[in-house]
């Protein structure tokens, strides 16, 4: 197991982009923390999500907690990596994840940019 990264504060799904297949993950609470976290994962091929998260840990599934949790699927998934969030209490196989810290409110556009798609 490759831990990612983890913080101990919560993260809801904010947006999901169908047409770009990108998945972002924000914790904003500008009553417990000066700073807002967004989560990107681009080019999802498989998703199990709660919608909110009381902490947040990622790390890259070895091979073998990744044919346990996907199975057989895991045959036609040539690309991509499998995440799992907190020990496998959820899982994104996407290509890559990355996040960005700062200062903005849940208003101002996310580092990542308008995900295509959305509202």
């Amino acid at each position: 197991m490759r831990e990612i990264t983890s913080w101990k504060r919560p993260f809801q799904v904010w947006q999901y982009s169908v047409s770009h297949s990108t998945l972002l993950l924000r914790s904003h609470r500008p009553d417990l923390y000066d700073t807002r976290i967004d989560v990107l994962f681009p080019a999802v091929t498989l998703m199990h999500l709660k919608p909110s998260y009381r902490q947040l840990r990622i790390h890259e599934a070895t091979e073998q907690e990744r044919r346990e949790i996907l199975g057989d699927t895991a045959l036609n998934l040539s690309h991509g990596l499998l995440f799992l969030l907190n020990d496998g209490e959820g899982y994104v196989h996407a290509a890559s994840c990355s996040w960005h810290e700062d200062e903005g409110d849940h208003r101002a556009p996310s580092r990542f940019g308008p995900l295509p798609g959305t509202a």
